[in-house]
């Protein structure tokens, strides 16, 4: 299990990362969520102790990494695709690491495991950024650590990948792994987490399940076509409704019930043409970020 306390790091007058704190859950997928420049990978950078905290502390299982005997035994991690020299071929680099953590993980089998067979023999300066990606999930679990630290891990893959890396996640936490899984490409996790962590303008805004923070941050969303998107959108701001995403005829509506918004269009003489309820993790993403400063904290501390 990881636990942020209190955690703030600065790099001179820059502050990347405030007060977090945070649990992930032992044997879940948590999606550590936010936008470019959030605070994400300096965050993962302390509990791997890359960098150290200027305040507060990030600890594995009740400690900091470095006091277990065998760091990576407990911890794997994909921060970037350059993980090996480029002369060095596939097998010998996880074999490498395997050796390393004093594991007795077979090189092969990891690397047919992440879809390298075909290219366990070669050497890694000519892999493509997706073939990297997967190159670094074999060594993250050469150690057959207990818990997985990834960053932007889906970066490079194409929907094949994307997919794939999912099934692999999946499996690895059935497994009984804990796979800590840091992105800004929300559409790609929704289907994926258990658990989310959201942080925005460095500073965690909401944790806890998956459903939970949906059900906090967008407890009824309308999906609305209509012809007349910009009078129907003015009539819903008068009435209280919030507009929260317009694309072409299609308007994101909260605040108000199907009724209520029925109504306000009759009133107004606009045509609705389609009408459903949404909920999904990208609205309440977007409701949660929009202003940090008031976001709750919806902590879920169960681990």
């Amino acid at each position: 299990m990881l636990r942020a306390e209190n955690l703030t790091k600065r790099f001179g007058s820059l502050v990347a990362v405030s007060n977090v704190s945070f649990a992930v859950r032992a044997g879940a997928i948590t999606g550590f969520l936010g936008p470019n420049g959030a605070g994400k990978t300096t965050t993962l950078r302390l509990f791997l102790e890359l960098v150290h905290p200027t305040s507060g502390s990030a600890l594995i299982d009740g400690k900091p990494l470095h006091e277990w005997p065998v760091p990576s035994r407990k911890v794997g991690a994909v921060l970037d695709g350059h993980c090996t020299h480029p002369g060095r071929r596939a097998v010998d680099s996880v074999r490498w690491a395997a050796r390393l953590a004093g594991a007795g993980a077979d090189a092969e089998e990891l690397l047919d495991r992440v879809g390298l067979t075909e290219a366990a023999g070669q050497r890694t300066g000519a892999f493509s950024r997706g073939m990297l990606q997967r190159l670094a999930l074999a060594i993250a679990l050469a150690g057959e650590p207990e818990i997985l630290i990834l960053d932007e891990p889906m970066n490079g893959l194409d929907p094949d990948g994307i997919a794939w890396i999912k099934n692999v996640l999946r499996r690895l936490r059935d497994e009984g792994r804990t796979v800590f899984i840091a992105s800004h490409l929300l559409a790609e996790l929704e289907d994926l987490v258990d658990d989310l962590v959201v942080i925005a303008r460095n500073k965690v805004v909401g944790s806890g399940s998956a459903g939970a923070f949906i059900d906090r941050f967008q407890p009824q969303a309308l999906s609305v076509l209509s012809d007349q998107p910009q009078a129907l959108g003015a009539a819903v701001s008068r009435a209280g409704g919030q507009i929260l995403d317009t694309n072409g005829q299609r308007i994101l509506i909260s605040g108000l019930t199907s009724n209520q918004l029925g109504e306000i269009a009759r009133d107004a003489g606009i045509a609705l043409f389609g009408l459903t309820e949404e909920r999904s993790l990208r609205t309440a993403f977007n409701a949660a970020t929009a202003d940090a400063a008031d976001a709750a904290d919806i902590r879920d501390e169960a681990c």
